[in-house]
């Protein structure tokens, strides 16, 4: 059997909470679980994604979570993210910047040293908006492969007139943009808090959006949303819709095969989350859903995404 190719289509790489110390660079840097009883990430990958990340009705847990979210990304560095590339074999990386904290040009350096990473774009939403606009598509002439948008981190409702305003620009560059869905919050300090809009992650918005801005190829990070409703949910608003992709993160094969039946085998995306969800068991899910060596696992784990990206061009 040949080797299946894989294109990680959601990643991150360096401190996307705080970025108080650049930790790309970072060498041979480990964990700090002193702040955390349990590493959630590790029992929901090593589930098959079956089990749920917390119990939302206890309070301990989600404050775990949030811990342990900012542990693993203080620890998010160049080395690791190439080393796990070795590891599973693959073939590229899409990184998602989120500013404030990281930018375009912090993963188009890095992509400088492993040209194995794709880097996207990020808005600086307190600018004019055109300036955010003429920024980007610079950005893409520079080599930027995509735009990511985080409603609630950033924080930018998707039904901001400023949202709209930049998209007319990236319709330009027929290159996706991907948002965050999902409502949660990051932090459990006030300073954090004030700093975020869980809201704005509400599937609706991301598929208001969508009908709005017809002329963007969308990707729905998470396929909607991980509580359990919202990929049923974009399913029924966007079923045979040839504009809008979903990614495969924090998904098992039963969703995946849900994945299927709503938008088809060429509009799914393998994606890990990192540093968050584990390589090989997302990879696994894939396979369970479409069997290995399959075309439409080759598409998921690598075609759509090249395509959309258009690395073949």
């Amino acid at each position: 059997m040949t080797r299946q190719r894989i294109i990680d289509f959601h990643s991150h790489m360096g401190d996307i909470f705080a970025n108080k110390l650049n930790v790309i660079y970072d060498l041979d840097a480990a964990i700090d679980s002193s702040k955390f009883y349990r590493d959630p990430f590790v029992a929901l990958s090593e589930s098959g994604f079956s089990e749920p990340l917390i119990d939302p009705s206890k309070p301990e847990e989600i404050t775990n979570l949030i811990e342990c979210s900012h542990a693993r990304t203080r620890v998010n560095t160049l080395q690791h993210l190439t080393e796990r590339m070795d590891k599973y074999g693959l073939d590229y990386v899409c990184l998602y910047p989120i500013l404030p904290h990281l930018g375009f040009e912090d993963y188009l350096a890095a992509a400088g040293l492993e040209p194995r990473i794709l880097p996207f774009t990020s808005a600086d939403w307190t600018r004019d908006v055109d300036e955010i606009g003429e920024k980007l598509l610079k950005d893409v002439e520079a080599g930027a492969k995509g735009l990511k948008i985080h409603p609630v981190l950033q924080p930018i409702s998707l039904q901001d007139p400023k949202v709209a305003h930049v998209l007319r620009y990236w319709a330009k560059t027929d290159l996706p943009v991907t948002s965050h869905c999902g409502n949660n919050s990051y932090y459990n300090d006030e300073a954090g808090q004030a700093t975020e809009v869980p809201e704005y992650g509400e599937p609706k918005y991301f598929v208001q959006a969508v009908h709005d801005n017809p002329d963007c190829k969308w990707v729905s990070a998470h396929a909607g949303g991980l509580t359990g409703w919202e990929l049923d949910y974009l399913g029924d608003e966007f079923k045979g819709y040839d504009r809008l992709w979903v990614d495969t993160t924090f998904r098992n094969a039963a969703d995946i095969t849900k994945m299927l039946e709503y938008f088809g085998e060429d509009r799914i995306l393998f994606g890990t989350d990192t540093p968050f969800a584990l390589t090989q068991q997302s990879v696994d899910e894939v396979y369970k859903a479409v069997g290995e060596g399959s075309v439409a696992a080759d598409k998921i784990l690598f075609r759509n995404a090249a395509d959309l990206m258009k690395l073949n061009d």
